[in-house]
């Protein structure tokens, strides 16, 4: 029997059935169902383990993995470990496997996408009734979305998703950007590559794609790519919010009339700012793009089966 510890935490991202998994590997699972950890707290969870599936919201630093003594491999439950784990960099110095569950997610998030794309193109929120609220105001009109173009940054899993549905579900005109052209998904979804300016300069719709900053990256979006944006457009950012400038996006709201939604929103004073606009303005859910039960058990299980292998030594890593 493998007496390898494998830690997994957060109260409802890891299914049971994948603990279980990790179990008929012949390893040991180490069980903390919490999601927010104390430094301290997560130096004691990782004492002696040799895997670690991050199922919870804390993000583990340098010390952590300095510290472990034992960690082999390391799985981020999602696509982007590179925004959401600052000691990821020493990891990978110590030789630790940094895993990630690429595509696992993509559906859900490209239909919250467009979930928040609709709610803000007819100002849901300021229509919704409530025990409170029976009398509802009509709400100020809003916009169809046959016919408009939207913008994406970043033509990949999630991007190529959103396209499809915008395009083919909505009867939006598509454009997009990214580093490489993405010539399979013009020619299949007929949507058009454009240069950077060009696109945000001419769309009605902006949404990101690309993965998150990483330490001292500039925002994708700061005050230079507002000014180019036109009058009114609409920002759908699922990716990370920290890709957007936040006081820039203020001004733009203030003096564009430009509107936005995001999947999560960090704290700080700048934050509170963009708050305090009023959702018909800019709209803040939890992070919870990533969370179905059918996304979480993709995205779990593709970690696991990958840190098993790693400790088991039966092969390289998937998505190191």
């Amino acid at each position: 029997m493998n007496s390898k510890i494998v830690l997994v935490t957060g109260t409802a991202l890891v299914p049971t059935s994948v603990c279980d998994y990790i179990a008929s590997q012949g390893l040991t699972v180490r069980r903390v169902e919490q999601d927010a950890f104390t430094p301290r707290e997560l130096h004691r969870a990782l004492k002696d383990a040799s895997g670690y599936l991050i199922g919870g919201y804390e993000e583990p630093l340098a010390e952590h993995f300095e510290k472990s003594g034992r960690l082999e491999a390391v799985a981020w439950i999602g696509t982007d470990y590179k925004a959401n784990v600052p000691g990821w960099r020493r990891a990978v110095e110590l030789d630790i496997a940094m895993i990630s569950a690429p595509g696992a997610n993509a559906t859900s998030v490209a239909e919250f996408t467009v979930l928040l794309l609709l709610a803000m193109s007819r100002s849901l929120t300021g229509g919704i009734a409530t025990p409170e609220r029976r009398e509802v105001p009509l709400p100020v009109p809003g916009m169809d979305l046959r016919g408009k173009r939207i913008g994406i940054l970043g033509c990949g899993r999630i991007g190529t998703r959103v396209a499809r549905i915008a395009g083919h579900g909505l009867g939006m005109d598509v454009a997009y950007h990214a580093p490489r052209r993405n010539l399979v998904a013009e020619h299949a979804l007929d949507i058009t590559y454009r240069e950077r300016d060009d696109l945000l300069a001419s769309c009605d719709v902006l949404t990101l794609h690309r993965p998150g900053p990483v330490e001292d990256e500039k925002p994708e979006l700061r005050a230079r790519e507002f000014r180019l944006l036109r009058e009114g457009a609409l920002l759908v950012n699922t990716a990370h919010p920290r890709l957007v400038d936040p006081d820039a996006l203020l001004a733009a709201i203030e003096t564009k009339a430009v509107r936005a939604a995001f999947d999560g929103t960090p704290s700080g004073e700048a934050w509170s700012k963009l708050l305090s606009c009023g959702p018909d303005r800019f709209l803040s859910t939890a992070p919870m793009a990533f969370n179905t039960d059918d996304a979480n058990l993709r995205a779990s299980m593709q970690a696991a089966e990958a840190v098993c292998k790693v400790l088991n030594n039966k092969g390289p890593a998937r998505g190191r």
